[in-house]
């Protein structure tokens, strides 16, 4: 299945969009967390070994998915907004 972009995509496509990154977003700090927990736990116990800096290696896609939501986002507010301003447009006519 090919993407599509945001620009493509109906408001009701966009806020699916948006609730799928919601519950991706959830999913993501939730295992950091444990990953975290993990993380200081085989430290203290065995020292330094890979499980202390894993978490390390998955911040990045926190961060990538957290851009696409903000993306999402604003282009929801930028439609509603539009949509909103022509709706005003036309009852001044």
């Amino acid at each position: 299945m090919q993407k599509k972009i945001l620009s493509d995509q109906t408001l009701e496509e966009l806020r699916i969009t948006e609730k799928r990154y919601h519950k991706i977003v959830l999913f993501h700090f939730l295992s950091f967390l444990i990953l975290l927990g993990i993380a200081v736990y085989m430290t203290l116990e065995n020292d330094l070994n890979i499980f202390t800096v894993l978490p390390l290696f998955f911040i990045p896609i926190y961060i990538y998915t957290l851009i696409n939501l903000k993306k999402v986002k604003k282009e929801i507010k930028s439609r509603t907004s539009y949509i909103s301003m022509q709706k005003k447009m036309q009852e001044n006519k």
